[in-house]
């Protein structure tokens, strides 16, 4: 290829060799054209590359360069300069892809195999039939490529479609990547849009922040600002609200007071709060805002389904705010539910007389050989007497005892049973405990692989195609209710069958959910639904120091210690983040592989407050994974996966398709949807398309491609958070210093419940003390528990 005409000399040849491109003096950038023959060098976490490049002279260029593969033509912006070690180089500071143009050129970038079904036989058929047009029949005219033997319509279509990705992907990854945005993001994008991607960008931004998963408004407003888009723009004003308004849901949040978002906009984006006033009134009388009082204003605040709000002085005025859709679920969350409570059980109705209910409970308790607690035998009363209820109480208190009980009752007549629970281990424990299957929430609720696409709310789309989904049984038994968010809890509702008798189960001390709201505790403060606390802690469970540290929590005193070899709670003592880590990966490596026999891989689980810093997920992740060759890894977000590793999902993907293995006959065996802290290991791993497959814990294998693998994480070490709803054998504990706000009691707790066998604490002891001593909780704005509370006494209003 030639070097571009204007932009440098020529230097004589010594009477041997051709005359050769010039090197300009240093700081003089120049063009060059030319194949990238090789990748000889590529660091896949910040995209630097070594390009070994074919033209008029062969060359070896150096630089950022994301998304260029072998075989493309491509045009570079730079300078020469001379490496002390490897010599001269192109170092180049910009790349864009350029299509060949005379027939040799248009063959070396066929035959090279970046085209998949094109060689080089075929590439020399295509070209002495098409000549230097060749590129663009490929491209726009597939069926005359069709009549050449060997390819037919569908290879012909699938050629196109190639060369078509190559050019748009290509444009979106120059476009974007000076804006700091990975390969991972932009490939996540341009299957959203395609070939519009670099047009919608152009013309809105921020749309990136309201429909791409993973951009956030600063990104967003970086780009917008780049493309000269003003400060005051109406545009950025909203968008820098609907973020806000978004992070508050990510924060567990279903709505912000009006003077919290316009302070926190205002500050954003450095302007008075009087400035926004407009934009959030115009926010609220278009639909993408809800302005609404506490429940004396509801009605003025009503939302019919997603239609525009009216205009109305109470509207704009309304204290709180809300994205549609979640003030929507609270409501009509709370609607069902009353609905649920006031129809009366379909099945075995003579067990709502209390005499009839303490006779099937004896006679169910003496044939399992189990003596009741006077709580437990009130809770079963209530399980089975009412509609809808809630047991709580912590770890040794016997809920266990009473699902098991309860779910007796119901098969000795014949009943329908189903158990579930958020996650895989949370429902292979319940099995295990109770003797009955037990499924995850989302595998019950399974989605129809391949459903319609829905609103573009991924939340909205999942609870739309969830819609047909009854749980036709006697009995719902849910167990790890403090994990639901408020979009699983009103998907949950929907589908409960009006008269079926429910059990809601969980522990009101543990950590809310990772997701909007905070359900059980609403429905507890709420006083509309039937419920018993159990506070007795029993003599077998009191045995274990696990049992009794986790009670000795709750109530911010000191902790009872055994450091001998058996003990199932180890304090281990250490003052600084370094030596902390260092102990996190001798006891998971080899002290309790070597000295107590525990596998890491299936036995262990680290637990950590925060993501950051040498105790934190993510270098205790890199410390505590195998080493993966680099041939055998794929790197996506700077993380190395490779095979057998134990993995998590980190965001909800709604459309992500997954297979059941073990699917039952009669049963679902594909759907959609993959969430937030599932956890699974990799089985496969394709390294040339960047793809692998997980095994995730409850028997369902998803696939995913380079744009999915943003959301996934190693799992060796994860937050505290991660780790609701699951049970391990072994929990290692690290709490190094951080933040205050994270040093809590009910975190502490919540991290200490999660051990089934043996907890080893590795902290300081002035860190425990302070989490012994802060009781603050962080609270959140929620709606659940006044609607419940409003239309129970059916005040005016509540049933708009």
């Amino acid at each position: 290829m030639a070097i571009l005409a204007d932009r440098t000399s020529t230097c004589p040849g010594n009477g041997l060799t051709k005359p050769t491109p010039c090197a300009p003096m240093p700081g003089s950038e120049i063009s060059l054209q030319g194949q990238i023959e090789e990748i000889i060098f590529e660091n896949e976490v910040s995209g630097y590359k070594v390009l070994a490049i074919s033209g008029t002279e062969n060359f070896i260029a150096v630089g950022q360069f994301p998304g260029v593969t072998s075989g493309e033509l491509v045009e570079l912006t730079g300078e020469w300069v001379e490496h002390p070690k490897h010599g001269r180089q192109f170092k180049a500071s910009h790349i864009k892809p350029v299509m060949p143009e005379t027939e040799d050129a248009i063959y070396h970038y066929l035959s090279s195999g970046l085209i998949k079904g094109i060689g080089p036989r075929t590439a020399a058929r295509l070209i002495s039939l098409f000549g230097a047009q060749t590129l663009d029949v490929l491209r726009h005219e597939p069926a005359k490529v069709a009549r050449i033997k060997g390819i037919g319509i569908k290879k012909a279509e699938k050629i196109a479609a190639q060369l078509a990705e190559k050019l748009e992907y290509q444009e979106l990854v120059l476009f974007l990547s000076p804006h700091g945005i990975g390969t991972g993001l932009i490939f996540r994008i341009y299957r959203a849009w395609g070939s519009l991607a670099v047009d919608r960008i152009r013309t809105n931004p921020y749309d990136l922040a309201e429909e791409i998963d993973g951009i956030g408004f600063l990104t967003a407003d970086r780009i917008a600002l780049s493309l000269g888009v003003t400060p005051d723009h109406p545009e950025r004003l909203a968008g820098a609200m609907k973020y806000l308004q978004l992070q508050a849901v990510y924060q567990g949040h279903t709505w912000l007071p009006r003077e919290e978002l316009l302070l926190q906009s205002a500050q954003m984006l450095e302007r008075l709060p009087t400035e926004l006033d407009p934009v959030l009134e115009n926010l609220v009388l278009t639909g993408q805002l809800v302005a609404f009082d506490d429940l004396a204003g509801s009605a003025a605040a009503g939302l019919r389904a997603f239609a525009p709000l009216l205009p109305d002085e109470t509207l704009l005025s309304g204290r709180r705010l809300a994205l549609p859709i979640y003030y929507q679920m609270e409501k009509s969350a709370a609607r069902r539910l009353m609905s649920l409570i006031q129809t009366a059980p379909a099945r075995f109705s003579t067990w709502q007389d209390e005499a009839v209910a303490e006779t099937i409970i004896a006679e169910t308790s003496r044939e399992l050989e189990l003596e009741l607690a006077p709580e437990q035998a009130t809770a079963l009363k209530m399980a089975l007497r009412e509609p809808f209820s809630i047991l709580t109480g912590g770890p040794g208190t016997g809920k266990t005892t009473i699902i098991r009980v309860l779910t007796d009752c119901f098969k000795r007549k014949g009943g329908k049973v189903l158990l579930a629970a958020p996650t895989g281990r949370a429902a292979r424990r319940l099995s295990e405990l109770t003797g009955c299957p037990a499924q995850t929430l989302h595998r019950l609720l399974a989605l129809p692989f391949g459903g319609p696409s829905g609103p573009a709310d991924g939340a909205a789309a999942w609870m739309e195609m969830s819609g047909d989904v009854s749980l036709n049984c006697d009995l719902l038994v849910v167990d790890e209710v403090s994990m639901l968010d408020i979009i699983l809890f009103r998907t949950l509702l929907d589908a409960v069958v009006p008269g079926t008798r429910v059990l809601l189960v969980g522990d009101a001390d543990q950590l809310p959910a990772i997701g909007p709201g905070q359900i059980l505790l609403d429905l507890l403060a709420s006083g509309t639904i039937p419920a018993v606390r159990l506070t007795q802690v029993f003599r077998q469970s009191a045995q274990s120091l696990i049992v009794r540290n986790a009670h000795q929590i709750l109530k911010g005193q000191k902790l009872e210690l055994d450091q001998s070899f058996t003990s199932n709670f180890i304090f281990v003592v250490k003052d600084q983040t370094d030596a902390m880590a260092q102990a996190v990966v001798k006891l998971y490596n080899e002290i309790l592989p070597q000295q107590y026999g525990f596998d890491p891989q299936k036995d262990v689980q680290v637990l950590t407050p925060s993501h950051k810093g040498p105790a934190g997920t993510v270098a205790l992740n890199q410390n505590l994974q195998v080493p993966v060759d680099e041939d055998t890894a794929i790197v996506a977000h700077g993380v190395r996966f490779g095979l057998g590793d134990k993995v998590m999902q980190m965001k909800n993907q709604y459309e992500l398709g997954w297979t059941l293995v073990d699917a039952e006959p009669g049963k679902p065996d594909k759907g959609k949807g993959v969430f937030n802290g599932e956890a699974g290991v990799i089985t496969h791993l394709d390294t040339e398309e960047d793809e692998l497959t997980v095994l995730f814990d409850d028997g369902r294998e998803v696939h995913y491609d380079r744009g999915a693998l943003e959301d996934l994480d190693l799992a060796y070490a994860i937050t505290i958070h991660k780790s609701q709803g699951s049970e391990y054998p072994v929990v290692i504990l690290v709490i190094p210093p951080t933040a205050p706000r994270l040093l809590t009691r009910n975190l502490l707790y919540t991290a200490v419940t999660r051990a089934r066998q043996k907890l080893l604490l590795v902290t300081s002891r002035a860190i425990l003390a302070s989490m012994l001593a802060n009781n603050q909780t962080n609270s959140r704005n929620t709606s659940l528990k006044e609607w419940l509370a409003c239309m129970k006494s059916r005040q005016a209003g509540c049933d708009v």
